[in-house]
């Protein structure tokens, strides 16, 4: 399969960084074959392992909540079940990966429904995410956050197993920074981040945290309703995002979504490009930064991670030495190592690519192996920093 993204965890390809959240109740085979035809990912579930957490979802149904059931059927073998609907999933959307979302209050069913996935070439979530009272109050959900050591230790016997594991949380409850080298130390391969401030909407400065935080793979959630939303994620750091109850209501809109995504891709070259940094960009953005010639955001940023403005300066021209960013002498600063993104219009900029025979999207691509080199220098700092 063409990888157009270049989305890879493991032996695991990703065709495209749109993602259908689980959705208790909702999410399973069925649905994701309706309405999210060609996602990258479709996460199913969140299943109920244990008596626990069976328990727990007999107890939310008796007070309405139904969609907390799932997997509960006394006469059903649960593992059975998620088989099933991993081989449904393959059947029915063979370029799509799918994951399963599970709750236990127990390790043991934890590791066994790791063993199924991981044989099934499939990923699976740990919900650290769900807030109903009735799995809190049980040590499951984001009630796991409150024993940190406990969590580590589940989330680094799940890895044993050699399956692909996703930890989804809610940024309004841990400070998102901190989650994230938590969930990174501990062994976690995606990082998925339900990014919500109470009553306003997605909050956009948490996945710039979590991505200064991590190089892991980073889903963004919450409120993604439109491109433009799902834009804002990508610059803000996140390699995919994830869709609930737009996906619910409109069967076409992940469809949607990855045509736009994908021609967002081609045209540009790097479809989560950063913002600027003196418009609030992560890290990656220092790709796109000026010499520190002058006093700006730039100066801060540089010394967030450790670098002084000589340091800096060497930095950027050392990684671009015998590639095409080094040339463009009629520049304002006479390198394109110092031009900003593609997007924003810029004359010299673009005339020197046309005059190197440079396209704009191979040009974006080229800032982005910048970033990496950047982020890479960056790492080697803090570890010299601790030891």
């Amino acid at each position: 399969m063409e990888n157009t993204f270049d989305l890879k965890i493991g032996d695991i390809t990703i065709q495209n960084p749109i993602v259908l959240s689980a959705m208790a109740g909702v999410t399973d085979s069925k649905f994701a074959a309706a309405n999210a035809k060609n996602a990258g990912i479709v996460i199913l579930g969140a299943y109920n392992l244990d008596e626990a957490s069976k328990t727990a979802g007999s107890e939310a149904a008796a007070r309405g909540r139904t969609e907390f059931t799932v997997g509960d059927d006394v006469n059903g073998d649960v593992l059975i079940q998620i088989e099933n609907e991993i081989d449904a999933v393959k059947a029915q959307m063979p370029e799509t990966v799918p994951a399963i979302s599970v709750r236990s209050a127990t390790l043991e069913p934890l590791l066994k429904a790791a063993e199924l996935i991981k044989s099934k070439n499939a990923i699976m979530e740990l919900d650290i995410h769900c807030r109903q009272p009735e799995f809190t109050e049980r040590g499951l959900g984001q009630a796991l956050l409150k024993e940190t050591q406990s969590l580590a230790e589940t989330i680094q016997k799940i890895k044993e197993t050699g399956v692909i594991l996703s930890v989804k949380f809610r940024t309004n409850v841990v400070t998102p920074e901190m989650a994230a080298e938590f969930f990174d130390v501990a062994g976690a391969d995606i990082i998925h981040a339900d990014a919500m401030i109470e009553g306003k909407g997605a909050d956009l400065e948490a996945i710039a945290e979590i991505r200064n935080a991590t190089r892991k793979l980073v889903i963004a959630n919450n409120s993604v309703d439109d491109f433009d939303a799902a834009l804002d994620f990508f610059s803000s750091g996140a390699d995919m995002v994830s869709v609930a109850r737009a996906a619910a209501d409109d069967p076409e809109f992940i469809p949607h979504l990855v045509k736009k995504i994908t021609e967002y891709q081609q045209e540009t070259g790097w479809y989560n490009a950063p913002k600027h940094v003196c418009k609030r960009g992560d890290n990656r953005g220092l790709a796109f930064c000026c010499p520190p010639v002058k006093y700006c955001s730039l100066l801060k940023k540089i010394e967030s991670v450790g670098f002084t403005s000589e340091e800096f300066i060497q930095l950027k021209q050392n990684s671009v030495k015998g590639t095409p960013l080094e040339g463009g002498k009629d520049t304002c600063f006479g390198s394109l190592v110092w031009c900003c993104k593609g997007t924003k219009p810029c004359y010299y900029r673009d005339g020197s690519l046309s005059q190197l025979g440079i396209a704009p999207d191979e040009y974006m691509r080229m800032k982005k192996e910048l970033s990496e080199k950047i982020l890479n220098a960056i790492d080697e700092k803090k570890t010299a920093g601790t030891n």
